[in-house]
């Protein structure tokens, strides 16, 4: 038995070495042939070809329009190389549609006898995805959590739309229920449009009590570009300002009721930060107008900037610093109306206080909001003994702001230099956590600087979210 075994070992160790060489023989050779394949590429990718037709297999619902407009740069190459080019960029939008599978691309020799020299065919071979599919999940951050679920129908007309159903319930926003249509502008997953319809409730009690349900409709244009991504949106929404509670302040009670807003508003972010959650390095702009006054009893000017910037300093240790500012002017009235107004305040806004406890407070019970604001913080995020390897950071972090209302009686310029008048500061150190899905906070906190309506979070204060400042 000892010999039997013996020679099994040597066979099966000779059909090993058998199989690698085989393996390491058929590497080489498609090696070899790639690289003649890409030396033949490159040596006629000036040479004059043209594309002379595009077949598409494997599609059943997508318009014939639809690939036309995608394809339509790739029949206007008249070189070996801008055609590969054309083809690559075509299928990469195509990809990115999200209905299909997969997409293959085979280029061969035209097989039409009438067609000139240097003809090509471009032939397509995809697989179309599922056209229904749900989803669900869950959000956390800003002290509140929520669950939520999209019921989506891809390619709804043939045109790679999207027509979603979302529905979501949680803590502070206690229920959303959004339609949304959505459609590439000539089949370029850089460009969408879409209308949507949508009922919110907001929870505001734990900090104004009260809460807040919205109706609207919003036409939006979703582009990207050099700059970075665009928004472009036209709404219309109901506001109603209810369920207030028994011990409410005054004017929380004066806020009660209805308000019609439409407004044109424009957001464009450039983000260039390795990780959206924990970066090490690069940057990130924020900018936001909106314009109030078309229809409805609201109007307003309203600006927001928000960046943040980050360098990593070696051995582990990431430096990062963050501006925000906003300003809402309203017009043709003397005061704006809480919906509109900015919060300020708790873990993943200015860390030390609680949430939407900094600013205009009435019988220090109820936040009213401002109409001007701006924070700042700097963290220095270090690497922790023995977790090195791990994605958890020691933190040390000082951060303020100061948010104000604006008096209709002064000039604008004295209401504004009263935000560096009334800072509020706080300084911490505590421990980051960055998971697949979010980041953890906890941070012991200690409020350095503060104004008599702030409410504070001295101590603790764990936060969970995905941005943080």
């Amino acid at each position: 038995f000892p010999l039997r075994a013996h020679q099994s070992d040597e066979k099966a160790e000779e059909f090993m070495n058998t199989n690698l060489e085989a393996k390491a023989k058929k590497y080489k050779e498609y090696e070899e042939a790639a690289i003649k394949l890409n030396n033949l590429v490159f040596d006629t990718k000036d040479c004059p070809f043209y594309v002379h037709s595009f077949r598409i297999h494997g599609t059943q619902k997508t318009r014939q329009s639809l690939f036309e407009s995608v394809v339509y740069s790739a029949l206007q190459a008249r070189t070996l190389g801008s055609i590969i080019d054309e083809v690559h960029l075509a299928a990469d939008k195509l990809n990115r549609l999200d209905i299909f599978k997969h997409i293959d691309v085979f280029l061969d020799r035209s097989s039409d006898p009438l067609a000139q020299p240097g003809a090509i065919d471009v032939i397509l071979s995809t697989e179309e995805k599922s056209r229904f599919w749900i989803k669900t999940g869950t959000e956390i951050g800003n002290d509140a959590g929520s669950a939520n679920i999209s019921l989506n129908i891809r390619n709804v007309f043939g045109g790679a739309e999207t027509l979603e159903t979302y529905m979501s319930a949680g803590t502070q926003t206690s229920y959303v229920f959004e339609f949304c249509l959505a459609k590439p502008i000539n089949g370029n997953p850089d460009s969408k449009v879409d209308i949507s319809a949508y009922r919110l409730t907001k929870n505001n009690q734990s900090f104004s009590s009260h809460d807040e349900i919205l109706h609207g409709i919003a036409l939006r244009w979703r582009v990207l570009s050099k700059l970075g991504f665009h928004e472009l949106t036209y709404g219309t929404s109901w506001r109603q300002i209810c369920n207030i509670a028994k011990d409410a302040t005054l004017s929380i009670r004066e806020s009660a009721g209805h308000s019609l807003k439409s407004s044109v508003a424009h957001t464009l972010v450039r983000d260039m930060r390795d990780d959206i959650m924990l970066p090490s390095r690069g940057y990130y702009i924020k900018l936001f107008q909106e314009l109030a006054g078309f229809n409805g009893d609201v109007f307003f000017v309203k600006n927001e900037f928000e960046s943040q910037i980050n360098f990593p300093l070696g051995k582990g240790f990431i430096f990062s610093a963050s501006l925000r500012n906003g300003l809402l002017f309203p017009f043709k009235t003397q005061q704006s109306k809480i919906s509109d107004r900015f919060f300020l305040g708790g873990a993943q806004s200015v860390r030390g206080f609680k949430l939407n406890g900094m600013g205009p407070r009435e019988d220090k019970k109820d936040s009213l909001g401002g109409d001007a604001y701006v924070a700042a913080g700097v963290s220095l995020f270090t690497p922790l003994p023995k977790l090195s390897r791990h994605p958890v950071k020691g933190h040390f972090f000082v951060n303020g702001g100061s948010l104000i209302q604006i008096n209709p009686s002064q000039r604008l310029a004295v209401s504004l230099n009263n935000l560096a008048k009334r800072p509020s500061v706080s300084a911490g150190v505590g421990v980051v956590y960055r998971s697949s899905i979010l980041r953890l906070e906890v941070n012991f906190c200690l409020p350095l600087i503060a104004t008599n309506t702030d409410k504070l979070k001295k101590g603790l204060q764990l936060g969970l979210g995905f941005n943080f400042w």
